[in-house]
């Protein structure tokens, strides 16, 4: 097996190995040299050697990295416990970031309109705006008790009287749960009758918010008490916004509040303020009579809560940046009002430095702020102008730099950038940066693409991001970043970027594609295309790095309904790299849904059978044993360790699967070349049951089950013990250790 490698000087074949000192198992036939296929220059399995240029015309004197055993592709795929379900934890976050405020997964889905939707979350700049620069008007109680009272409520009024700031209001008041917008074409009267039928399924303690449905004769008195009552079932409530004179039907008056009671305009932008300056400044500010001349002659004296509290922004973006307001730019501020808000705050970011650091966050969006700030760094000198120029010294002699570091102190730049800090799960030291409106990424990520002349820029950037040292960046450059631009700009993107990466001797770009290609073939048009982009690298015989690259996507299931059957071809491929992309692939699958498992081993089974796939599928199996995990906090309450592995933790729950997991790790064990990286998983899987007493008695059942009138297995399973518990280990599994070698005494090994 190759990968465009020498093959391992040492790697051995042959049968009956037996347990030195060290429990290596010495192999009687001597070494064997696998068979080699026709392929490309090698394929290197880290970046660096990528990246560092020969020289002297001595590439072909190189030494080229092993295909099997410490320091292989190989290897390195089955080193790290967990690798993938970490990895498809970080995908699944980037993808959270570019589909827009959408509640991740299907385990709560609202039949909207007749089909399956995932539910919008309500903007959290929204619900940060009502929570703390709220007038409350005097028929908010009533309304908040009608509400208790119905748990469906239809809020009724003119335009400019702050409807949805009450609707709003009410929910973060009533409800425990998440907030939710709902699309205003939902047909109510369908989605009443799926939630009557247990069809449709509410969030329990969820609050949801319908802004001027589109067809208003839906709300019927039927209607109405279907979705009450399916509401009141689920514990959660929902507030309904119309205009005056929008409603048909009589006798939904009960369930119907009218907001008369509109703030005065003024009022609204004072409250605001407050929140954004602090109430003192915003105070001294409104006392001017200038300033409330010109707020009087932008909203007038009618209801315009929208507007105040917009104009309210723009006035303290103005004090922060200058301590004063510019009165003339807020009049040309509010005359392109009608403008979107968004493109109005976009094109308002005053710096290369800024909209550098918005880009950066956008695409790494929830991610350390250290990471957020180095990337912000490197497109800022991608971008910033970088022709020669003279500077003199200054009054002190020193040359003054080019680039204050200290300009923007970190909060005044998350204030502009409308963004937060977050705290890490499980009390990790540090902080995240997210924009408060999830919608944000993509949008920051589309306008830099569409408005400016930066797209080499912006690409040369993410393909620096893309073999960062951090996986969790790689994967949101690639799927956040990469993955927006392949939907927004296709042909654009694989002509510049896929087919190039595809081909790169670097996994992670090879990887990253298959992010990007995750995102955009959410795009039926860009599915299409993809499709037959990866189809055709699958079928390239004579270029394992193609074929590696269309493994992994057809391990995220971007392009194949069927993505085990098109990854088991892939095993009769003569390439370590081939090899390791299909494991991973697997790995992807299985992390994303144990559900496939079954599948994944019988076919894993019946291909390690095969004499020209074996090698390969004994390898994938590894690699998907090493690399998936499950969470024990929910499937195993009373574990000592905070993951098992799923291969394991599965097979002793599901009957079907023990007898392909344990012939897999026979043919694993008694495997010649791949017989480090068998040795490797295992001592993984024992580490963590050294710390697990549970897990430990799983370990021993397995242990059993493979020695069970299996001589050979038994004894490489022996000389394992005992390399675990050998002088001069550093660290030793004694527990681990007697439990196995007294199970192989049970079996008489």
């Amino acid at each position: 097996m190759t990968g465009g490698a020498s093959p391992a000087a040492g790697a051995t074949g042959g049968s009956s190995p037996a347990a030195g000192p060290g429990g290596h198992a010495a192999d009687a036939a001597g070494s064997t040299t696998p068979p080699s296929a026709a392929g490309p220059a090698p394929q290197q399995a880290q970046d660096a050697p990528e990246n560092t240029p020969a020289s002297g015309g001595e590439e072909s004197a190189a030494p080229q990295p092993p295909q099997s055993g410490p320091g292989a592709e190989s290897y390195e795929a089955t080193g790290r416990l967990g690798q993938g379900s970490q990895r498809r934890g970080h995908l699944r976050n980037a993808v959270a970031n570019v589909e827009g405020d959408l509640v991740g997964g299907d385990k709560y889905v609202v039949l909207l309109g007749g089909t399956r939707r995932r539910l919008r979350v309500l903007s959290p700049l929204i619900a940060e705006r009502v929570r703390f620069a709220y007038c409350a008007p005097a028929d908010l109680p009533d309304a908040r008790d009608a509400l208790l009272r119905q748990r469906l409520l239809i809020l009724r009024g003119p335009a400019g009287y702050g409807k949805t700031a009450m609707a709003v209001r009410l929910l973060l008041g009533a409800c425990q749960g998440t907030l939710y917008h709902l699309d205003g074409g939902v047909d109510l009267a369908f989605l009443a009758d799926q939630l009557e039928n247990d069809s449709g399924v509410i969030e329990p303690g969820a609050g949801f918010l319908l802004e001027q449905p589109d067809d208003t004769g839906s709300l019927s008195r039927e209607t109405y008490d279907k979705v009450q009552g399916a509401l009141a079932q689920a514990g959660a409530w929902m507030v309904v916004t119309v205009s005056a004179g929008a409603l048909s039907d009589a006798e939904l008056l009960s369930g119907v509040r009218d907001v008369t009671d509109a703030p005065q305009p003024s009022e609204v932008v004072r409250a605001h303020l407050r929140w954004r300056i602090g109430e003192h400044d915003a105070d001294r500010l409104m006392a001017r009579g200038d300033v409330r001349g010109v707020v009087t002659e932008l909203l007038g004296d009618h209801p315009a809560c929208r507007q105040a509290g917009e104009l309210a922004a723009a006035m303290s973006e103005h004090y922060d940046l200058h301590g004063a307001v510019d009165l003339d730019r807020l009049r040309e501020h509010r005359a392109r009002l009608e403008a979107e808000d968004f493109e109005i705050w976009a094109e308002s970011l005053p710096d290369a430095a800024t909209r550098s650091f918005a880009l950066a966050l956008a695409v790494l969006n929830g991610l350390p702020q250290e990471d957020i700030a180095q990337a912000a760094r490197s497109l800022r000198d991608r971008l910033e102008d970088g022709t020669p120029y003279l500077r003199a010294p200054g009054p002190d002699g020193h040359v003054p730099r080019d680039k204050d570091l200290f300009g923007t102190p970190r909060r005044r730049q998350l204030l502009r950038l409308r963004a937060r800090e977050a705290d890490p799960p499980g009390g990790e030291p540090g902080k995240l940066l997210e924009f408060k409106d999830p919608g944000y990424a993509r949008r920051v990520i589309v306008h830099a693409w569409t408005q400016y002349e930066v797209q080499a820029e912006i690409l040369d950037w993410l393909e620096e991001l893309v073999v960062h040292p951090s996986e969790q960046v790689r994967v949101h450059a690639a799927a956040t970043g990469l993955g927006v631009l392949a939907a927004e700009s296709y042909r654009t993107i694989e002509r510049r970027v896929l087919t190039r990466w595809a081909l790169s001797d670097s996994p992670a770009r090879r990887t990253a594609v298959a992010y990007a290609l995750a995102v955009a073939c959410q795009n039926s048009w860009v599915k299409e295309q993809a499709t037959g982009l990866v189809e055709g690298w699958y079928a390239d015989q004579d270029r394992p790095a193609l074929q590696a690259t269309a493994a992994r996507v057809h391990g995220l299931g971007a392009v194949s309904d069927q993505p085990v059957g098109e990854l088991a071809r892939l095993l009769a491929v003569d390439s370590v790299t081939v090899a390791v992309a299909v494991g991973s692939a697997l790995a992807d699958l299985v992390a994303a849904d144990p559900g496939v498992t079954g599948s994944v081993l019988a076919m894993l089974r019946g291909r390690a059978e095969q004499h020209r796939s074996s090698r390969a599928a004994t390898l994938a199996f590894l690699i998907v044993a090493a690399q998936v995990v499950v969470e024990t906090r929910e499937a195993e309450p009373d574990a000592a360790v905070p993951e098992w592995p799923t291969l394991l933790h599965l097979a002793h729950r599901r009957h079907e699967l023990r007898d392909p997991f344990v012939r897999l790790w026979r043919c694993a064990l008694n495997e010649s070349f791949f017989h480090h990286e068998a040795k490797q998983v295992l001592l993984q899987w024992a580490r963590l049951a050294e710390r697990d007493c549970e897990l430990r008695e799983r370990f021993r059942l397995l242990v059993g089950a493979i020695a069970h009138e299996d001589v050979r297995s038994g004894r490489i399973l022996r000389g394992c013990a005992e390399d675990w518990v050998h002088p001069d280990r550093i660290v030793q599994l004694p527990l681990t250790a007697r439990v196995v070698r007294a199970q192989l005494d049970v079996e008489g090994v």
